[in-house]
């Protein structure tokens, strides 16, 4: 058994994993967060009965590491539909278009590819995209050419209607940035996973996750409100005094501050869902006629415990890029205009709406530009132990990755002494 102390700085989602596996192996673990409570990104805060996520998150079933890091059965995982409805303004109405997996819903999938929203040959380009993205192993996704997605896109030969209409608002809302300059290696992993599994959210809300890593570990060994300053690679000052460590593992971004992607969230009490199905809904004009909001999601049609019986929770993500091009920075502009596009789109009901909370989630992100060197690895290999989701890529699926990777190493390290 071994016997080595370990402290981590930092209770997200990384922080925690690597914790519970050093845990598990042996080790003496305590992990130092400065905030009062885990999680990091990850939290959720419970207002007038509505479970609200900081920002729309999801979990997704296909990730390797969140098939070894949870159960989704535990947490009581519910699944979005496959595919998405897409809505725009046609002839000063609203129109819906339903866009099913036609590889899981066949049936629908057939249905909506007959409905007009795309070409046959767009739809062809996206099943040679599937396809492509699906084979070998995961790690092919992250070889190859590595220019920005939009570029791929195009080269594909996507026609610029389809990228405007679909995978605008959809990869925008996901990788929160308006131009789709995210390194194309990340749009093949992101694809990729959603084809192979589902979005799902948990029941009590997406702070079960790390809360699930957290029960692994046990509270006892996680000090919140807790500053710990460095001293060197061994040693932390906690509340005046000095402690020596065998390791420390750095799981913060030192540079967070210098992302930009950032994102608002809106929250709506509403007295019936205005959605028919349980999809995502993505707004096909927001680069077209340079609206606001990406996508909107309804979490407690997917999981009824996001709301009050006969009430629904109504999720509005708005990319912070495309804000600021709007010069919209206040968080009442933001509102006001949102709520005005929502109204645009499903009527009067929207003046039942009773607004929960005006999220501005800033630093939301790692920049994950073409050309940069996205291996879907952790870079840190060498030098102090450092893990989080910018030593891979900005997703659960990096924050998890670089735990294990960094993890593994302090095993090995102590085990070869």
């Amino acid at each position: 058994m071994l016997s080595q102390s370990i402290a981590v700085l930092g209770a997200g989602l990384s922080g925690l994993r690597c914790a519970a596996i050093l845990h598990e192996a042996g080790f003496d673990v305590q992990v130092y967060e400065k905030a009062d409570r885990i999680g990091g990104r990850m939290t959720t805060d419970k207002v007038n009965g509505f479970l609200l996520d900081h920002g729309f998150h999801v979990m997704q079933s296909a990730y390797p590491t969140s098939k070894r890091a949870f159960d989704f059965q535990k947490l009581g995982a519910q699944a979005f539909e496959p595919g998405a409805v897409v809505v725009q303004r046609k002839k000063g109405k609203a129109k819906f278009w339903r866009l099913a997996d036609p590889f899981r819903r066949p049936i629908q999938g057939l249905a909506g590819g007959l409905n007009g929203f795309a070409s046959q040959f767009d739809l062809l380009r996206v099943a040679r995209l599937r396809h492509s993205v699906r084979r070998g192993n995961l790690e092919r996704v992250f070889e190859g050419d590595d220019k920005e997605t939009s570029t791929m896109l195009r080269k594909r030969g996507f026609s610029q209607s389809m990228i405007d209409r679909f995978f605008h608002p959809l990869f925008s809302g996901i990788f929160l940035e308006k131009d789709l300059r995210t390194n194309e290696r990340m749009f093949r992993f992101v694809f990729r996973m959603m084809s192979e599994g589902d979005m799902v959210l948990p029941k009590d809300g997406i702070a079960a996750a790390p809360r699930f890593l957290a029960d692994v570990l046990g509270d006892q060994r996680i000090h919140l409100s807790t500053e710990a300053e460095l001293l060197d690679e061994h040693t932390l000052r906690i509340g005046g005094q000095e402690k020596t460590f065998d390791a420390v593992v750095h799981a913060y971004n030192p540079r967070r501050s210098e992302s930009k992607r950032h994102v608002w969230t809106l929250h709506f009490d509403a007295p019936t869902s205005p959605f028919t199905s349980n999809h995502i809904m993505l707004n096909g004009d927001v680069k077209l006629h340079n609206q606001l909001i990406a996508h909107i999601a309804v979490p407690s049609d997917v999981q009824p415990s996001y709301a009050p019986e006969g009430r629904s929770l109504v999720t509005v993500t708005i990319v912070g890029e495309t804000a600021d091009s709007l010069g919209l920075t206040d968080a009442n502009q933001v509102l006001d205009v949102a709520t005005k596009e929502l109204r645009s789109w499903f009527g009067s009901e929207v003046d039942a709406w009773q607004t929960l909370a005006t999220q501005h989630i800033e630093h939301a992100l790692p920049e994950v530009a073409a050309g940069t060197a996205l291996t879907g690895q952790s870079s840190a290999t060498e030098g102090p132990f450092v893990c989080g989701d910018h030593t891979v890529h900005g997703s659960v699926e990096g924050a998890l990755l670089s735990a294990e990777k960094t993890s593994q190493r302090i095993i090995e390290t102590f085990s070869s002494s």
